[in-house]
């Protein structure tokens, strides 16, 4: 049977700190999102043309590979309190661009650092809570980062009653860099981190890091794997996201007050739907929990897309949000627990910010190209349905990470290291 989940004083003390960074980030992340019809309008940009700015702006993922995998050479730590500071700093910016060419450099830049605090976040979790208890914990800090997006739903009515543009919804995403600073005593670097350093003073690992270590034998298949996994992943969790907002206002002509309602139901019921989840993965394993998680997903957000009527769009937007969040759980579980300590984040780093991002940066362009035929919602609907194939790739060729150990494949330093 396992132990109740329950922190230790440590992680009590590092968790404050955690899902602060993760609830801004989860802010900042969904924001461009949810504001896109009203960016669209004061910047008058066409529906194609919205979706080359997401594009553009998603390319900073792929950048944040630099970022994530630097937490593998100078600590998880300074990495994550980093990129909270600078994410921070450039949704403050973004609140006062004058063209669209500004708001795209400044949102390319913030999602450097978005992806790099969420990347290297889910490093710390996975090094710091056991195998018994990681499900938990990862669910746990994706279900602050969707409080976040719940943050702006509730927000978004307030502002636009009394005048306020999306632009005040920036100025708000700048304020997790006071607090942060201040408690940033209250994150220690990892164990894990910190003996492998060890080891290497004492001549126990080779020094140099290799960028190329996570696809050398016997980590290339899984390399290979979770690549795909991502890229598809991607379609659906940035295809729901991208397009729900835009979807419903541009082609269902919801008001402010309707989105907002959306968007607040969507997120309490993720509240439960993410732990739900968690739980899961830790309970029944991750292939099954995988495949509850992503077909339910896919299921409701192609019906969110091609419904037409006020309250079944709502439903099944309420049921998808809350697994479609959970596609992330189930990418970041998998990797971090199929790689050793030395160079998970440099695995991380390749299959989520170099290909598995790829995902993201496509959609924008190929939603709003497919839509000049098939509409928005129909566009949508067949990007949101792809995640089945990282179904499929998870089930057939990645075996049952949820195990006792740090990793499937014992770390060999004359392998992963030069």
């Amino acid at each position: 049977m396992s132990r109740k989940f329950a922190l230790t004083p440590r992680q009590k003390a590092m968790w404050p700190i955690l899902i602060l960074g993760a609830f801004f980030e989860g802010f900042d992340d969904a924001l461009i999102n949810i504001a896109l019809p009203y960016i669209k309008a004061d910047f008058a940009l066409s529906t194609q043309m919205s979706g080359y700015a997401l594009s553009i702006i998603a390319f900073g993922t792929m950048v944040a590979f630099f970022v994530s995998r630097m937490a593998d050479t100078i600590g998880r730590r300074k990495i994550f309190l980093s990129c909270v500071y600078m994410y921070s700093l450039c949704s403050f910016f973004t609140a006062f661009s004058p063209t669209i060419q500004v708001f795209i450099f400044f949102q390319f830049v913030a999602r450097i650092f978005l992806i790099g605090c969420w990347s290297v976040g889910y490093v710390i979790l996975c090094e710091e809570f056991s195998t018994e208890h990681r499900g938990k914990a990862v669910g746990r800090f994706q279900l602050t980062a969707v409080f976040g997006a719940l943050l702006i739903g509730i927000l978004l009515p307030v502002f636009t009653s009394v005048g306020l543009s999306w632009r005040a919804l920036y100025v708000v995403g700048s304020l997790p860099m006071i607090p942060v600073f201040l408690m940033r005593n209250r994150l220690p670097e990892t164990e894990a981190f910190l003996q492998v350093q060890e080891e290497k003073k004492q001549g126990k690992r080779l020094q140099k890091e290799d960028l190329f270590g996570p696809w050398r034998n016997p980590f290339a298949k899984y390399m290979v794997v979770m690549c795909l996994v991502w890229v598809f992943l991607y379609f659906g969790v940035k295809g729901t996201l991208n397009f729900f907002s835009l979807r419903v206002v541009n082609e269902l002509s919801w008001t402010p007050n309707m989105v907002s309602l959306g968007l607040v139901l969507q997120t309490l019921t993720g509240i439960f739907v993410i732990a739900m989840n968690g739980k899961m993965m830790d309970v029944i394993g991750r292939k099954r929990a995988a495949a509850i998680i992503i077909v339910v997903g896919c299921v409701f957000s192609v019906l969110t897309f091609t419904l037409k009527s006020f309250y079944p769009v709502l439903v099944c937007s309420i049921i998808s949000a809350g697994f479609v969040n959970s596609f992330l759980i189930v990418g970041s579980t998998l990797t971090n627990e199929l790689f050793p300590t030395e160079i998970r984040a440099n695995a991380m780093a390749w299959s989520n910010n170099i290909v598995g991002r790829l995902g993201q940066i496509i959609v924008p362009t190929a939603v709003t190209t497919m839509a000049l035929w098939l509409g928005l919602g129909n566009a949508a609907a067949v990007a949101v349905a792809l995640p089945l194939l990282s179904l499929i790739l998870i089930l057939i060729f990645l075996p049952e990470t949820g195990k006792k150990n740090d990793t499937l494949v014992p770390p060999n330093p004359k392998v992963i290291s030069k």
